[in-house]
């Protein structure tokens, strides 16, 4: 919980973790659980919040929460793989426009239609879900971002040519991954019901077939790409989630 917390969030913990690199393999069946500790910590912000403003308020606030305490992390990821993906160029290149530092247009428009998406499903859910289950999305929502990630991890195929921060997912074993995502199955089951499931099913499904566009188009994956899905899983969560909640 110290080595996630120290690389995935701003939270100061000043204790050294020795050997993270061969570690950060032998914790992949934690992600699901630190998502979800991460996530009660906004998704008290959240409650909060509603004490004072609007359910629809108290949403957009919980995600400007979320990009103070995880520092954007996924967010950087998310706009760096939309410009390399979206630039038309060779798969060099891509990759190349991917470590800059610099955002471009695809980005811009990437950051700009996830929060608009992330939302605004919130929004469109919160008159079907009691006040309990709003703030429990809260927290599932941020273990989602997670947990999407985990599912890239069976038998995953690292392109880079130098050992950067997508190779230390690589050769993670099968159980690890399972014990990750039976976590999040019981959490959601229980907050969310049948349609929780059914939109992580829907979040299942899309890794799927991420995992074999990037595959397609890269030859394998990079760190960016992998924390690019863990935004990505949030949308798809989160718009499932609202549609189903709807309908049922």
């Amino acid at each position: 919980m110290i080595l996630l917390t120290q690389f995935f969030t701003r939270i100061p913990v000043p204790y050294e973790i020795k050997d993270a690199t061969s570690r950060f393999k032998k914790s992949i069946q934690y992600f699901t659980l630190f998502g979800f500790l991460i996530g009660c910590i906004e998704a008290l912000f959240f409650w909060l919040m509603t004490l004072i403003f609007p359910i629809w308020f108290a949403w957009i606030l919980y995600w400007i929460s979320d990009g103070l305490i995880t520092g954007g992390f996924h967010l950087d990821s998310l706009a760096d793989t939309a410009d390399g993906l979206y630039s038309s160029r060779t798969v060099d290149r891509i990759k190349e426009i991917m470590k800059d530092s610099r955002i471009g247009t695809m980005g811009s428009l990437a950051l700009t239609y996830f929060y608009a998406i992330v939302m605004g499903a919130g929004v469109v859910a919160s008159p079907y879900l009691k006040l309990w289950q709003m703030v429990g999305l809260a927290a599932v929502t941020t273990m989602v971002a997670k947990t999407g990630m985990v599912l890239l991890f069976y038998k995953m195929v690292y392109a880079g040519k130098t050992k950067g921060l997508g190779a230390l997912w690589t050769g993670v074993s099968p159980w690890r991954i399972a014990v990750a995502q039976l976590f999040a199955i019981i959490v959601i089951g229980l907050i969310l019901g049948i349609s929780g499931l059914i939109a992580y099913v829907a979040v299942i499904v899309c890794a799927w077939i991420y995992r074999h566009y990037i595959n397609h188009k890269l030859g394998g994956f990079t760190g960016d790409t992998i924390g690019a899905y863990g935004e990505l899983g949030q949308i798809v969560f989160l718009l499932v989630l609202a549609a189903l909640v709807k309908v049922i």
